[in-house]
């Protein structure tokens, strides 16, 4: 991918990122609508409409921007626009939804495990353009394996405990591996770097937002630290379910299992914020550094406190681990 001229790859990788801007956008408006009581999600309706003209305006300009100097990447660059589009539908159709009360279920739906089969796909035919040793591919095979532990192990209509949680925790780990692999390979190789010097090749002045390759390095490895944190996470709660349950399990055991299990699910929401606000950051400080404009956009459900990351037994974790990456 990164043997095209400069002004090519550029051009691609700003559109590639205006479109994972959007996406991640999007990811916050999700959560924003799963999360938040009917009341809240009433009152900010015009705010949430807007953004999602806005996010419709990133998308469209994505294109243009591609369509305006780029031969090269079509297949790459379509696969990405034509799988944002689809999130952006799915979004939209979920906040038009929104507005009707559920009950909260162990069951899982048939259609959650279809749209994480959705993004198994599309994260397969994107992989096949990256060398398997590039940050994007490391990162795309974890998330992967983090939606075949629910895909692969997860009846439709059963309840979560009916699940091969074994084999979720085993793709888990997977995903997690793949992440500290991901982790490593920023300090390695030249395709960060190739990247990086074409992004610079349109900036007019080393100005304040100005980013050394080291700060560009720096947001990536705390983008890597927020999801090694939710997969974390994710494991912790396969573990949970996995306890086998039965007459002779004391009743002190099943409430430190049931309080264990909603401290869970209610921290996971506030880690999924963590990562999509590292990505914003990461991606729009991306832009900005190529001399793109982009507005800062006021998230719709923030983290409860973003520097908690870099506190975290993730971070330190990673921090740590050593510089040559794993063969």
């Amino acid at each position: 991918m990164n043997t095209k001229d400069q002004t090519a790859l550029n051009n691609f990788l700003v559109s590639k990122m205006y479109l994972e801007y959007s996406s991640f956008l999007l990811s916050d408006l999700e959560y924003f609508i799963m999360y938040t009581d009917i009341s809240v999600k009433a009152s900010k309706f015009s705010q949430v409409e807007k953004r999602f003209h806005e996010i419709q305006k990133l998308i469209s300009k994505s294109k243009d921007h591609y369509l305006s100097c780029n031969i090269y990447f079509r297949e790459q660059f379509q696969l990405l626009f034509d799988y944002v589009n689809w999130f952006y539908d799915l979004t939209l159709e979920e906040f038009n939804k929104g507005f009707k009360a559920e009950e909260e279920s162990s069951f899982i739906e048939k259609d959650s495990l279809d749209l994480m089969a959705t993004s198994i796909n599309f994260y397969n035919s994107y992989m096949a353009f990256l060398p398997v040793d590039h940050y994007e591919f490391l990162m795309y095979e974890s998330a992967k394996q983090s939606h075949k532990a629910f895909v692969d192990c997860f009846i439709p209509g059963e309840s979560i405990y009916h699940a091969n949680t074994q084999l979720s925790m085993e793709f888990t780990e997977l995903a997690l591996d793949f992440l500290e692999r991901a982790y490593q390979s920023i300090d390695q190789g030249a395709y960060l770097k190739n990247d990086y010097d074409a992004l610079t090749i349109n900036l007019e002045s080393r100005n304040e937002d100005y980013l050394s390759f080291k700060d560009y390095q720096e947001l990536k490895k705390t983008y890597v630290c927020t999801c090694y944190q939710e997969n974390v996470l994710i494991k912790q709660l396969f573990l949970v379910i996995s306890f086998s349950v039965d007459e002779n399990t004391s009743g002190d055991k099943l409430h430190d299992l049931a309080k264990t299990t909603d401290l869970i699910y209610q921290t996971i929401p506030d880690f999924v914020a963590m990562r999509n606000e590292s990505a914003l950051n990461m991606f729009r400080s991306n832009l900005i550094l190529s001399n793109q404009k982009i507005d800062n956009h006021e998230l719709f459900f923030p983290s409860k406190e973003f520097s908690k990351i870099f506190e975290s037994n993730s971070y330190n974790y990673l921090k740590n681990l050593p510089k040559k990456l794993a063969s």
